[in-house]
């Protein structure tokens, strides 16, 4: 969460290290053991939703029925 407003120098800062770097999307695949096989939701990084989107007004009267 504190990515959202500070810069890598800030943080690093922050927390007091030497040095601090993102990984690329393959480095995080290779950390975590599968390589370019992945299969867990990588969105929140890519972008890439493996669902379509919805506009929220094509679901409101749906949730509303859903909550009486």
């Amino acid at each position: 969460m504190i990515a959202a407003n500070k810069a890598v120098e800030e943080i690093r800062e922050y927390i007091g290290a030497d040095s601090l770097a993102y990984l690329s999307m393959q480095g995080l695949k290779q950390a975590c053991g599968e390589g370019e096989k992945t299969n867990y939701c990588t969105a929140c990084y890519t972008g890439v939703y493996p669902t379509k989107l919805i506009d929220v007004e094509q679901i409101q009267p749906a949730m509303a029925v859903a909550k009486s």
